[in-house]
């Protein structure tokens, strides 16, 4: 099991303003408002404690069997919890319209962009572990909540202060996915 906690993130402001933009179902977004998510994001931002744990298990000694979209020829995959962490939402909630009335969604669309910078910055680094095993890994895969108690008996979530509880994971912003890792192809030499 590894776990990384408190990694830096840099917010994507024009991915915010394209997620805000979809939110509100407007085809541009003023001056005005671009402004609102740069500050919003500013501020927003010291409240981020982005954290990842996962671990890796080869294809005998599976805790569990997820089959959706399993790739011919894998050996191993490599399961994930990673959360923003509940500072944003708190923070948030103490005033819910201190950048306007646009302040949840742009909340959403910065806490959106966070955990999908998460989820790349842990296929980096268990990319990087595959490859020095003449690996590959796969896109990332979302587990279903249905697996999250089967899950939190092998990887122990609660290091990274998430929990599930009925088939859903606390804080909010988080996800559980996993990643299978497929024999790299040899190269030949001509």
């Amino acid at each position: 099991m590894r776990k990384i906690k408190n990694f830096k993130v840099n917010l994507r402001v024009k991915d915010i303003s394209r997620v805000v933009r979809k939110l509100i179902n407007a085809v541009e977004v003023s001056i005005e408002l671009e402004e609102t998510i740069q500050r919003c994001s500013r501020f927003y931002v010291k409240f981020l404690s982005p954290s990842v744990v996962y671990d890796t298990f080869s294809k005998e000694s599976l805790p569990f069997v997820y089959e959706k979209d399993i790739p011919p020829k894998w050996v191993a995959e490599s399961i994930f919890f990673v959360t923003i962490g509940s500072a944003l939402e708190e923070e948030y909630k103490k005033n819910e319209n201190a950048f306007g009335e646009h302040t949840s969604k742009i909340v959403s669309a910065i806490a959106v962009d966070v955990l999908e910078q998460s989820k790349n910055f842990v296929q980096r680094i268990i990319s990087n572990e595959a490859q020095d095993e003449n690996c590959e890994v796969t896109r990332a895969v979302d587990i279903g909540s249905k697996y999250y108690e089967e899950i939190c008996k092998v990887i122990p979530i609660d290091k990274i202060g998430v929990s599930a509880e009925v088939g859903t994971i606390y804080p909010k912003y988080s996800s559980a996915g996993l990643f299978y890792w497929i024999p790299s192809k040899k190269k030949t030499k001509k």
